[in-house]
């Protein structure tokens, strides 16, 4: 066969297949044989799957197979979820679900798509208000003991894509926090899966410096996150503190123990055979400061015991007597000082006796001062009164008589 043969049979045969295959055209629809029905407004958490039922209802004459249900968001163009069917379904009930979307309102449409790019939009719309979670994790702790260990519980709600991320931090008496579990690949697989919720166990080994500071188990998600703080109890056996101390001042011999212990840890002084002393004590944030004062000639010891104990046992220490010389000099003085000290008293007395009578005196002298003032000014007004007059008396005496 010549090439012109060939080239007049691929013709023929292109010519054939243009002829057979049919026009797309697009037909005019009638909008009262389509319809939808949708609820209108929802609302949803933002880790909330969003699912929107519809019944959709149109001219199966004219809608063929395949044909496709599509969700979009906003524009039509948008285009979030896409349903095909190949063959006319019985029943016109459906439902589109998405995954969560952040915090705010958005709005979602349907349209159909068939044949050669036939489509219908349906003018309703479905407004979601998407909101923040409304459940925080739950996070539980147990009997915290120091030397033993602990369990922590941290569990939070399941989000639609399951791909939550859940983190404990762990923030000290200094304000500081640090991470002390957490999956840096966005979920951690040795939780232990369940339904509704996210859960974990994780070990603690608690120390006394665990006691009231604060554990936070957060929950990440997609578009949020959620955490609850819980504040650690932790039981320690009592701690009797290098702040504790003892010194003779003069005569007496003063004790101060510091302990510190949860629960509140009571201190004891074994002094059985003392009968004059005194003891008192506060307490604060597991702290118990007890101060003893006794004669320091019936105690002849080095040093001095201090027990305290709580429900977890019982400590001791044996604390060193020091002589404190200043305080002696200062509580205690010589006899010399001692007898001025005595002395003192009198003087004050007459020291103040002295002072009312010198202040009595000057005001004395101003009134009398005073006094003398006004009695001179008053007796020049006279003299000067007198003298005017006798000028008067000069003037008129030179006035000559008139004769008869």
């Amino acid at each position: 066969m010549t090439m012109p043969s060939i080239y007049s049979v691929i013709l023929w045969i292109v010519l054939n297949i243009s002829c057979c295959r049919p026009q797309c055209v697009t037909e005019t629809l009638n909008s009262a044989t389509f319809s939808i029905t949708v609820i209108d407004h929802t609302e949803m958490e933002s880790i909330d799957c969003i699912r929107m039922p519809y019944e959709m209802t149109f001219p199966r004459e004219k809608v063929l197979v395949p044909y496709k249900k599509i969700l979009f968001e906003g524009d039509p163009s948008n285009i979030v979820s896409t349903k095909v069917f190949s063959e006319m379904e019985s029943d016109t009930k459906d439902i589109f679900e998405i995954e969560e979307h952040p915090r705010g309102e958005f709005e979602f449409g349907f349209m159909l798509e068939w044949g050669c790019n036939q489509t219908y939009i349906f003018p309703q719309r479905v407004h979601i208000s998407v909101t923040a979670p409304s459940l925080n994790p739950y996070l539980s702790v147990s009997t915290l003991v120091e030397g033993q260990a602990g369990r922590l519980r941290c569990s939070a709600p399941r989000s639609c894509s399951r791909r939550e991320h859940i983190l404990l931090k762990w923030t000290k008496s200094d304000g500081q926090s640090t991470e002390i579990y957490g999956d840096e690949n966005g979920y951690d697989r040795q939780f232990n899966r369940s339904r509704h919720r996210h859960r974990q166990y994780i070990p603690i080994y608690p120390t006394a410096d665990y006691h009231n500071t604060n554990i936070t188990c957060v929950a990440k998600y997609k578009y949020d996150a959620v955490e609850t703080t819980v504040t650690l109890n932790v039981k320690f056996l009592p701690k009797i503190l290098n702040d504790s101390h003892c010194e003779v001042k003069g005569e007496l011999l003063v004790c101060v123990c510091i302990s510190w212990g949860n629960p509140l840890p009571p201190i004891i002084w074994p002094l059985k055979p003392l009968t004059d002393y005194s003891i008192s004590s506060s307490s604060t944030n597991q702290t118990v400061i007890s101060t003893i004062t006794l004669s320091a000639v019936e105690h002849q010891n080095t040093t001095m015991k201090c027990i305290s104990r709580n429900e977890l046992g019982q400590t001791e220490a044996d604390i060193l007597i020091q002589n404190s010389t200043e305080e002696t000099q200062l509580t205690y003085p010589s006899e010399e000082k001692k007898g001025i000290g005595r002395a003192l008293p009198w003087i004050t007395v007459v020291c103040f006796s002295l002072n009312l009578v010198l202040i009595t005196v000057l005001i004395i002298g101003i009134y009398q001062r005073r006094k003398m003032k006004q009695k001179k000014l008053s007796e020049e007004k006279n003299t000067y009164a007198s003298l005017r007059k006798t000028e008067v008396e000069d003037e008129y005496s030179i006035i000559p008589s008139q004769p008869n």
